[in-house]
């Protein structure tokens, strides 16, 4: 009917409003928006106080809009058209919007985290290759870089040309500074190594040396700040009241990546309209007498990815034996196991949902055993 462009500024919004109601003429309003956490909350917001209806879509729906027919040119106007379409064609199965400062910041927090995750892994890497040049025959006496003493140690002696001069004795009380339990024998095996593969000299040893505490040194910060970041993690947790973390095999990060990407749970009135957000219900195809159902793409992939990571330690025998059996049935049934797990995920759903919902803690239910 008309195409608007508006800046995405708060004092933007109130004659966006007022052009739209004069195009509506006299019609009820109800908006549809592919982003209501991030570039869009404000406006998500802006339009909830204002009294509107507002209906949260999924970016897959969007492609799939996109999709249908000849045109598969990607503009902003054609992703509005297709925001649009969806809010006709999904209207009951879209969840309502309800952008909440606690659920934007665990959304935040989370996505730094995870970045900084991946960070210290590419250092690590980095590292690694730096440290082969170094110390060819590092992992003889260090397997990983993990340990507090084998970043100290590293970090003390960058190169092997500063152990000519070490012995054993002052090697062991330094190696002590970074871990009061080291091995005994830790110092010899380590001069040990170093002396029988030997190492060559390089020129500019000095300035290579600096990328290696440079790295270590980012790798200490990043770590801490990782553990700084979990600590917030758990407290937001708790301040949504979802007693999640009850659940065996959820910890902080998964919690936390349920929570952001669910939000406020009774915007769900049934465990099903959740499982289609995320994914894990199935989509329905028929025709005349033939009906099938395939697996559905259009979900949130975050959300269904956690899903999925709960359900594979859901199936573990030692840890929910009830979960155990039921997955073990589908398998007898006749179902591949990439089945099998969407029925555990989607029963998963239903616990997830339930205690979000009522927000009491999980209990683990016990396993009959039948009798012979």
């Amino acid at each position: 009917m008309k195409t608007f462009n508006l800046k995405n500024a708060f004092s933007a919004f109130p004659a966006f409003v007022k052009q739209v109601k004069k195009k509506s003429d006299g019609k009820e309003i109800v908006f549809g928006l592919e982003d209501v956490n991030f570039y869009g909350r404000s406006l998500a917001r802006y339009l909830l106080d204002s009294g509107f209806i507002v209906k949260e879509g999924n970016s897959s729906y969007t492609k799939k809009q996109r999709s249908i027919g000849t045109n598969h040119n990607k503009s902003d106007e054609l992703d509005a058209l297709a925001v649009a379409k969806t809010l006709i064609f999904e209207f009951k199965h879209l969840p309502f919007a309800d952008p909440q400062d606690v659920y934007l910041a665990i959304k935040q927090i989370l996505n730094t985290r995870n970045n900084y995750v991946q960070m210290t892994a590419n250092i690590k890497m980095s590292l690694q290759n730096i440290l082969v040049h170094h110390y060819p025959m590092h992992k003889e006496f260090f397997k990983d870089l993990e340990s507090k003493t084998a970043k100290g140690f590293f970090k003390k002696y960058p190169s092997p040309n500063l152990l000519e001069e070490v012995t054993e004795g002052e090697l062991m009380e330094v190696l002590k500074k970074f871990n009061k339990s080291v091995p005994k024998k830790k110092a010899k095996e380590i001069l040990e190594a170093v002396d029988s593969n030997g190492w060559n000299k390089t020129d500019y040893q000095k300035e290579q040396n600096e990328s290696v505490i440079s790295f270590i040194n980012s790798l200490e910060h990043l770590e801490s700040q990782i553990v700084s970041l979990d600590k917030t993690l758990d407290y937001l947790i708790e301040v949504t009241g979802y007693p999640l973390k009850t659940i065996n095999g959820i910890d902080t990060v998964l919690a936390a990546t349920f929570i952001a990407n669910i939000g406020d749970v009774t915007r769900f009135p049934k465990a099903n309209k959740l499982a289609k957000l995320a994914g894990i219900a199935p989509l329905e195809h028929s025709s005349g007498e033939s009906q099938r159902n395939y697996s559905n793409k259009l979900g949130n992939r975050e959300l269904n990815k956690a899903f999925y990571s709960l359900a594979l330690t859901q199936i573990r025998k030692n840890m929910n034996p009830i979960m155990y059996e039921y997955y073990q049935s589908k398998i007898k049934e006749g179902r591949k196991k990439k089945q099998a797990m969407v029925y555990v995920e989607r029963r998963l759903v239903n616990i997830v949902f339930s205690i979000m919902k009522n927000k009491t803690p999980y209990r683990q239910p016990v396993l009959e055993i039948e009798s012979a």
